[in-house]
């Protein structure tokens, strides 16, 4: 959080190397917060562009001179198609429920341009504190998903309202996405971190 908000000496998030992929746009960051990503982009001359439902990380990313504006992804309906789409911080979470991750996928192969990709990162939690036994979930159903969390946002000592959110493990997002017709390719890190890259198969 302390690097999103510019503080000095903050370290920035190992994600930010997903960023080196990509070589044009159009981009379109979902979930940008402060922007920070679509300033690395812009600096280099690449075409991106942000949406959020936060009408602060709008002022915050106008401030900075991001290209975003006030949206639900749902809803939105863009001119064109992007080159790339960006859901890093785990804002595949957006998803909210693991049951609504197939609706989430397919609303983002609408908004993708033929060749395009979709930059995933989060956090392998199986096992983990935070979600006790996801080692032994399955995809079976037979248990409840341990990463369909309810969380909230806290800023500046204000609190928001709980809202549904998943934490999605590399392995069942994958398994997920190919059911919707993209390929996957994941990079993980030893503390559990991760980058996805999907990208829709060609249709035959």
């Amino acid at each position: 959080m302390r690097w999103w908000l510019r503080e000095p000496g903050a370290v920035a998030p190992t994600d930010l190397r997903a960023l080196d992929v990509i070589e044009e746009g159009p981009v379109l960051d979902i979930g940008y917060s402060t922007g920070r990503h679509l300033e690395r982009l812009m600096a280099r001359g690449i075409d991106a562009e942000g949406i959020d439902l936060l009408e602060a990380a709008v002022e915050q990313a106008v401030r900075h001179g991001c290209r975003v504006r006030l949206a639900d992804l749902w809803t939105f309906r863009p001119a064109r198609a992007y080159r790339h789409l960006l859901l890093m911080g785990n804002n595949i979470g957006l998803a909210g429920r693991l049951s609504r991750l197939p609706a989430l996928l397919d609303r983002l192969a609408g908004l993708l341009a033929p060749g395009g990709s979709v930059l995933v990162s989060g956090k392998d939690q199986r096992g983990g504190p935070d979600l006790p036994g996801r080692a032994d979930w399955t995809a079976s159903g037979e248990r409840p998903y341990p990463g369909d969390r309810r969380i909230r946002h806290l800023y500046a000592g204000q609190t928001g309202p709980w809202f549904p959110w998943l934490d999605v493990d590399p392995d069942t997002l994958a398994a997920r996405a190919a059911d919707r017709g993209f390929e996957t390719h994941v990079e993980a890190d030893a503390d559990g971190r991760f980058l996805a890259t999907l990208r829709l198969r060609p249709r035959t």
